[in-house]
C-alpha cells in the first residue's frame, strides 16, 4: 500500500525538479525577474513566479543567485588531435554555465570525422563546429594553413551538408601570406552551404590585407569577425582619436557581427574600453578558449561577461550575448539560448560576488573591479552536471574542525646569494611553509627560473617586481600524487595544466603519461614512481568525471583542514612525502636557494561554506585553501589576485603593429 500510495503521489508531481526563487534572465523572452524554473523529462516545462514545491519531485532553492539559458561561446578549439593548445571541452565550460560550444575551425574536411568521434560524439557538453577552409586544419606547423591548394571550398561545402546539425559555419585563421585568397576560399565555402563565416584573417600593415576591406567588401551580412577588441591595426579604435572606427559602424549597419574572440592575444583594456565608451559592444562574447588563455587569463565566457560589466554594461545584456546572441549567430535560435517551455533544459545558475578582483586581459595587465560572476551549477539537457556547492547532494552530516594555522617563528639564517643582485621577482613578507623546517616569515628572491635568495627583509629595491605575501603561506610546488591527464590518448583525462597551477600543483604523477603529452603541458608530468607512492601522499584523482565533481588538490587540502589536520601536515603531504617516491626528481617538493622556482602561494579563507566531498555528499566547511599564486620555474603561471601585475591605466602605452 505504501509503494501504491507513493507511486500515485509521484505521477501526480508533473515536473522533475523545480529551481526556485532565483533572478531568471532570459532576454529572448524578455524575463529579469525572480522567478522559478521547472523542468520535466529534460525539457523546460514552465517558468513562472511561485511553481509549487509540491508538484515536483525534486525541488533546490537558488535564491540569491542568477538563473539563465544555458552559455554558447562561439568561439573555442577543443579538437585535442589538431593543435596542441586545444583543450578537452566538458571540465573546461560546463563549470562555468556554458552548455553548448563551437569548436572554431581546428579541424577541416579532412579530419573532421576524427574530431567527430573523439570528442564530439563523447562530450557532454554541446559541441558544435566550424570547418577550417584548409582541409587539414589547424597545425602546430602553421606553414600547413598557408597552402592555399588545401583550401577546396567544395569540400568544406560538402562536409557540413553532411553534418548539416554540427557543422554551423566555415572558419579561416592564421593566414599569413599576402592576399585575400584564404578569405575568399572561405566565403566561398558559405555561399555554397548556406552557413556564416568566421574571420580571423591576420590583418597586418605587411599582409595586403586590412579591415575596412575585409568587413565591408569581403564579408556578407551575418558573417562573424572575431577578436573584435584587439589592437592589430586599429581595427575597432582609432589610435589617433579614440573613436570607433566609422567603417565598423558601416558593417554593423550591414549585418557583419562582431565575436569578442578573447583568447591570448586579443582584448587589450584600452581597445575594450574604448570601444565600450564609444558605444560599440560586441554582439557575441567568444572566449577563443585554448591552453593560452584558460589559466592565466582565466578567460571563460563568465569572465568575459564580468569585463565587459566592469566597463559598463548591464548584467542582462551580458547575458543576451552569451544565450540569444550567439544562438541566432549560428542559426539554432530557438532550439538553444532560451528558457522557452518545450526548450532542452540547458541552465545556468551563477552568482555574482562582491570583493575585490584582478581582471586581466591579453597582454597581462589588470583591471580592478568589484565585482565578478561564478558558476555555481550547471544543467544540460535536464540534467545536472556541476554544482560547485553541492546544493543537490544529500548532507555529510558533518561538523567541521580547524586545527589552529601555522605561525612563524624566528627567521632561520639568510640563504642564497648575499650580493645584492637584481631578482626579477621579489615575494615579500610571506609566511614560508618549508617540511621539515621552521616555518618563518621570509622574503624569496626569484631570478632566471630559479630561488636565488631566502632572507628576511630582502629590500624591494632589489627587483624588477616586488609583490606583498603579508597574510599568505608560501610553500613549494605542490605534487599531485595521481590524476589522469593524457588527453591526446585517454577520453577520460583532463588538460592538465589549467586544473593543476591554479591549485598550486607544479608536478602531476600519471603513469599514461608519455613524451608527447609531457612535452605540452607546463606542469611536470611524471610517469610513475619506482615504488608505489605513499598512502598518505595526496591525490586529486582527477578525471573527466571527477573534475566535475569538484575534485582537486585544493579540494583535498580543504577537506583534510576541516577535518583538524594541522596545514603544515597537509603542505608536507603534498610535498615531501610524495616526492620521497620520486628519487628521479630530486628537486621535487623543496624550496631552497638555487634550485628552480616552482613555489604556490596559498591563503585560507575563512566561512561557512558547502562542496561536494569525494562522496558525493554535501560537506561543511568552516574555511576554505584557495591557491593565489603559482611559479613554475619562476614564470607566474597563476595569479589570482593580480598580485604580480599592473593596472592597466598604469601600464603605459599600447601597440602591435606589424
Amino acid at each position: 500500500m505504501l509503494l501504491l500510495a507513493w507511486t500515485a503521489a509521484a505521477s501526480a508531481q508533473p515536473y522533475d525538479l523545480v529551481l526556485q526563487g532565483g533572478r531568471v534572465i532570459d532576454p529572448a523572452n524578455g524575463i529579469a525577474a525572480v522567478m522559478d524554473v521547472a523542468i520535466s523529462g529534460g525539457k523546460i516545462a514552465r517558468v513562472a513566479a511561485d511553481i509549487p514545491g509540491r508538484d515536483s519531485r525534486r525541488v533546490l532553492s537558488v535564491k540569491g543567485l542568477y538563473v539563465t539559458p544555458g552559455l554558447v561561446d562561439l568561439h573555442t578549439h577543443v579538437y585535442t588531435r589538431g593543435r596542441t593548445a586545444t583543450v578537452t571541452p566538458d571540465d573546461a565550460v560546463l563549470p562555468h554555465g556554458v552548455t553548448t560550444i563551437v569548436d572554431a575551425g581546428v579541424s577541416g574536411a579532412r579530419n573532421f570525422d576524427d574530431f567527430k568521434a573523439t570528442i564530439i560524439d563523447r562530450a557532454r557538453t554541446r559541441v558544435l563546429a566550424l570547418i577550417n577552409i584548409v582541409a587539414g586544419g589547424m597545425n602546430d606547423d602553421i606553414a600547413k594553413e598557408y597552402i592555399v591548394a588545401d583550401m577546396d571550398p567544395a569540400a568544406a561545402a560538402a562536409k557540413i551538408r553532411q553534418y548539416p546539425s554540427i557543422l554551423v559555419g566555415v572558419k579561416t585563421a592564421h593566414f599569413g601570406p599576402p592576399g585575400w585568397i584564404a578569405v575568399e576560399r572561405a566565403v566561398a565555402a558559405g555561399r555554397l552551404a548556406d552557413v556564416p563565416v568566421m574571420l580571423d584573417s591576420s590583418v597586418y600593415s605587411n599582409s595586403g590585407r586590412d579591415t575596412r576591406t575585409k568587413v565591408l567588401e569581403k564579408m556578407r551580412p551575418g558573417d562573424i569577425h572575431t577578436h573584435a577588441y584587439n589592437d592589430h591595426q586599429v581595427e575597432i579604435t582609432s589610435r589617433f582619436t579614440g573613436k570607433v572606427q566609422p567603417w565598423m559602424w558601416e558593417a554593423r549597419k550591414r549585418g557583419v557581427l562582431f565575436d569578442l574572440g578573447h583568447g591570448g592575444g586579443s582584448f587589450l583594456w584600452p581597445v575594450a574600453s574604448a570601444a565600450m565608451a564609444g558605444g560599440f559592444p560586441p554582439d557575441t562574447l567568444g572566449t577563443d578558449l585554448h591552453t593560452g588563455s584558460i589559466l592565466s587569463l582565466r578567460v571563460n565566457v563568465l569572465n568575459t561577461m564580468t569585463k565587459l560589466m566592469a566597463l559598463g554594461m548591464s548584467v542582462e545584456d551580458a547575458v543576451a550575448r552569451a544565450t540569444v546572441n550567439p544562438a541566432k549567430a549560428i542559426r539554432r535560435f530557438p532550439a538553444i539560448g532560451t528558457l522557452g517551455e518545450g526548450r532542452e533544459a540547458d541552465i545556468a545558475v551563477f552568482e555574482m560576488r562582491q570583493g575585490v578582483f584582478a581582471l586581466v586581459d591579453s597582454i597581462h595587465k589588470k583591471l580592478t573591479a568589484t565585482r565578478n560572476l561564478a558558476g555555481v551549477m550547471t544543467i544540460r539537457a535536464g540534467r545536472i552536471v556541476f554544482d560547485r556547492d553541492g546544493l543537490s547532494l544529500e548532507s555529510a552530516g558533518n561538523s567541521p574542525s580547524l586545527a589552529p594555522l601555522p605561525r612563524p617563528g624566528p627567521a632561520p639564517p639568510p640563504e642564497g646569494d648575499s650580493g645584492e643582485i637584481v631578482f626579477d621577482l621579489l615575494l615579500k613578507n610571506g609566511t614560508v611553509i618549508r617540511p621539515g623546517r621552521l616555518t618563518a616569515r621570509l622574503d624569496i628572491g626569484i631570478s632566471g627560473g630559479k630561488v636565488r635568495r631566502i632572507a628576511p627583509s630582502i629590500p624591494a629595491r632589489f627587483a624588477k617586481l616586488a609583490a606583498d605575501l603579508d597574510g599568505y603561506y608560501l610553500t613549494p610546488g605542490l605534487i599531485d600524487a595521481r590524476a589522469d591527464v593524457n588527453n591526446m590518448d585517454r577520453p577520460s583525462a583532463v588538460t592538465v595544466d589549467h586544473h593543476s597551477l591554479r591549485h598550486g600543483v607544479t608536478a602531476v604523477v600519471d603513469p599514461a603519461s608519455t613524451p608527447a603529452i609531457v612535452r605540452r603541458s607546463r606542469v611536470r608530468l611524471i610517469a610513475g614512481p619506482r615504488s608505489p607512492m605513499p598512502a598518505d601522499a595526496l591525490a586529486s584523482g582527477l578525471d573527466q568525471t571527477t573534475a566535475l565533481e569538484g575534485a582537486s588538490l585544493g579540494r583535498t587540502m580543504t577537506l583534510l583542514l576541516n577535518q583538524g589536520v594541522p596545514f603544515e601536515r597537509i603542505v608536507a603531504r603534498a610535498t615531501r612525502i610524495p616526492a620521497a617516491a620520486l628519487p628521479d626528481f630530486p628537486n621535487l617538493g623543496r624550496l631552497e636557494a638555487n634550485l628552480p622556482a616552482d613555489l604556490a602561494v596559498f591563503e585560507i579563507v575563512p566561512g561557512p561554506a558547502t562542496i561536494p566531498g569525494p562522496d558525493r555528499r554535501r560537506t561543511r566547511i568552516a574555511a576554505r585553501v584557495q591557491c593565489i599564486l603559482t611559479l613554475r620555474n619562476g614564470d607566474v603561471a597563476w595569479d589570482l589576485h593580480g598580485l604580480t601585475l599592473r593596472e592597466w591605466t598604469q601600464a603605459g602605452g599600447y601597440g602591435s603593429y606589424k
